[in-house]
């Protein structure tokens, strides 16, 4: 069994510290409500008494069926304005015949005693009036609106003139003095109505200390879940922890130390080289630390409600970029273990989990352009139908918080928005993403511009270079768009001097080691790899692609020019003349385009392309890597090496198979 070598650079330590106290920092200074329950489900607990006096809250179902109510109900006010009354009766004085005026005159006075309204609502049963500074309140059926006034004062004309009335009321355009005296005062009904809303009650009782909220077993009801609810939130506000303080804080420092704990162990399992990449280390501690300072502080708003909108499933995102999905995905489950701390945690941590782990399995597909949107939905989808899995079980029913699946949808969204902040990390961390290692592999890059058009052997050996890894990465499950960029710039240090080698040798300067001694020629091969490094810092290529131009060959030979120095009686003890720099490959990727760039270049010796010389070829390559001891620091395990090896032997079939003789056509 393979031992674990504990990092002991101090550097790895520091970090882990700081962390611990930003967390313990963070956690919540007074307990919190023990107790999780769902309507519809049975009570998990022993039989809760309350120790204190609390008040029911309405729900928010009630509370609104009260406001409708108060606004179905609400009294209108009313000016009196008595100046137009003694304008129409004025008036009205004038009419001919006098007995006319006089009928109109008695009647509006009796209208006018009672007021005429400028509007009113039948519905409403009763009316204030403000007169002379007090307010009188009386039944809407003792004033006159429009309709009512119209019909009293024809009544009174009937009376009086009977078949004639109608007539006369036409000729005399009667309705042109019923001008109301009552207006409708909009400023005082809507404060009236304000207070009346504000004054309605959030409570519908009280449930006194020592009575008993719920028995185990039993079922969660309506009632007995808003009598939970008013318990939950008093304790909250008015109690909390009860306990003694010291203790409080000595479990929130158990549980900070227990994640940064797990933190540090995932890490040493699943990637120990992250200890020895600072800036990567700091990059994924900062991840980790920004989840839960989004999930403390909305939690310590007071809005628990919100974490549904909160969009965890970035970090995902954001710790894919730059590190593989065996240590991506139990960073990221552990960063979710304080929603075990909150209401509904259960719910929120399998939620946030399962569009968490969606979204490390997407982001090879859809962590680009529109695809991000796409991305987006897909990650909604997953979150709702976990949301509405989990209601169904503990619910029965369909009847969700539909605001809840709203603020999925909204962390959805946000998680495309905040994408971009990646760019951003990715500079100040000094990283590189999988989205930058793409545009490096672009042919349209300078450098591969450059190499192309001064080293075209070269290129294009680069080509087939990368395509044979990319082929072995995707078969072992390793970085296919490192593999790939390493694989393209690995030889760019031949482009100081193309016709030093094989592939870049046209008529006229195939001769061009010709009367060199071997050692000479040795340096000019293995000068590539140090002028290779000075040419990718100068383009600004990462030091992770960097790496690869100094391994690719590792520390071996080159093998030609030893074996020739040898056969004319050259001394063994020089061997370090011809033997490049190093250092050996590190990482899986690099491993793989050392083996891909040696049977590359070994398989243009094959006259034949059989399955017996291809696995001749690449077993003979392998085994000379190993024996001369190239794989001695790599992480390439026994059996994705045997995996490479099939993956290298079909590409080649495939590269290399038989073509159709055509039949010559005679015309």
């Amino acid at each position: 069994m393979e031992r674990i070598r504990f990092p002991k650079h101090i550097r790895v330590y520091l970090p882990l510290v700081l962390l611990f106290v930003i967390l313990l920092l963070m956690m919540p200074r007074a307990g919190n409500f023990r107790y999780d329950y769902k309507k519809g489900s049975p009570w998990m607990y022993d039989e809760l008494v309350t120790r204190f006096d609390f008040p029911v809250q309405k729900s928010a179902a009630e509370i609104e069926a009260d406001k409708q109510q108060v606004i179905d109900s609400q009294i209108p006010y009313y000016q009196r304005d008595d100046q137009s009354k003694e304008a129409v009766l004025r008036a009205v004085s004038s009419l001919q015949p006098a007995a006319l005026s006089q009928v109109v005159k008695s009647a509006l006075k009796s209208i006018y005693a009672k007021g005429l309204c400028d509007s009113l609502d039948r519905k409403v049963s009763v009316v204030v009036v403000q007169d002379r500074g007090k307010d009188v309140k009386k039944p809407a059926s003792e004033v006159y609106g429009f309709t009512s006034a119209r019909r009293m004062l024809r009544a009174q004309l009937v009376s009086q003139f009977g078949l004639e009335a109608d007539s006369l009321y036409a000729a005399a355009s009667l309705d042109r003095y019923l001008i109301p005296n009552l207006h409708y005062d909009l400023q005082r009904s809507q404060a009236e109505l304000q207070r009346a809303l504000d004054n309605i009650a959030t409570t519908s009782g009280v449930i006194y200390s020592g009575d008993r909220i719920v028995s185990p077993g039993e079922i969660i009801t309506a009632e007995s879940q808003k009598i939970l609810d008013s318990y939950q939130a008093e304790f909250n506000d008015n109690y909390g922890y009860e306990g003694n303080p010291v203790f409080l804080w000595i479990g929130n420092s158990l549980v900070a130390l227990i994640l940064v704990f797990l933190l540090f162990f995932v890490i040493l399992y699943t990637n120990a080289d992250i200890f020895d990449s600072p800036n990567r280390y700091l990059y994924l501690l900062t991840t980790f630390l920004l989840v839960n300072v989004c999930l403390f502080s909305v939690n310590m708003a007071g809005h628990p409600q919100w974490l549904y909108s909160v969009p965890f499933s970035l970090a995902a995102q954001f710790l894919m970029a730059f590190f593989r999905k065996r240590v991506v995905l139990p960073v990221y489950l552990i960063s979710l273990f304080p929603l075990f701390f909150v209401h509904n945690g259960v719910e929120l941590f399998l939620i946030w989990a399962t569009a968490g782990i969606f979204n490390i399995f997407s982001f090879a597909y859809m962590s680009k352009g529109w695809r991000q949107f796409l991305n987006a939905i897909c990650t909604f989808l997953v979150a709702a139908i976990v949301y509405m899995a989990i209601h169904l079980v503990s619910d029965g029913t369909l009847n969700y918080e539909y605001s809840n699946l709203a603020r999925l949808l909204l962390g959805s969204v946000l998680a495309v928005a905040a994408y971009p902040l990646i760019f951003l990390f990715e500079r100040i961390f000094l990283l590189v993403s999988s989205n930058r290692l793409d545009d490096l592999c672009d042919t349209n890059a300078p450098l591969l511009q450059l190499l192309a058009h001064q080293a075209a052997g070269t290129y294009q050996h680069s080509l087939q270079v990368m395509n044979m890894a990319e082929m072995a990465a995707r078969a072992i499950g390793a970085d296919v768009s490192l593999t790939r960029a390493g694989a393209l710039y690995h030889d760019v240090g031949k482009i100081q001097n193309p016709p030093c080698f094989v592939e870049n040798q046209m008529a006229g300067n195939e001769d061009y080691h010709k009367g060199l001694p071997f050692e000479e020629s040795a340096k000019e091969i293995i000068r590539h790899v140090t002028e290779g490094v000075t040419i990718a810092e100068k383009y600004g290529l990462p030091k992770v692609l960097i790496n690869f131009i100094q391994t690719h060959h590792g520390t071996s030979t080159v093998g030609y020019f030893y074996g020739k120095y040898i056969e004319n009686g050259g001394d063994a003890v020089l061997k370090g003349e011809f033997s490049y720099p190093g250092p050996k490959p590190h990482s899986v990727e690099e491993t793989l385009v050392m083996i891909c760039d040696s049977v590359e270049a070994a398989s243009r010796t094959l006259r034949k392309f059989t399955d017996e010389n291809i696995r001749s070829l690449v077993d003979s390559i392998v085994d000379g890597k190993i024996s001369e001891g190239q794989f001695t620091e790599s992480e390439l395990s026994l059996m994705q090496l045997r995996i490479v090896k099939e993956e290298i032997c079909d590409y080649l079939r495939q590269s290399h198979h038989a073509r159709v003789i055509y039949p010559k056509i005679k015309n």
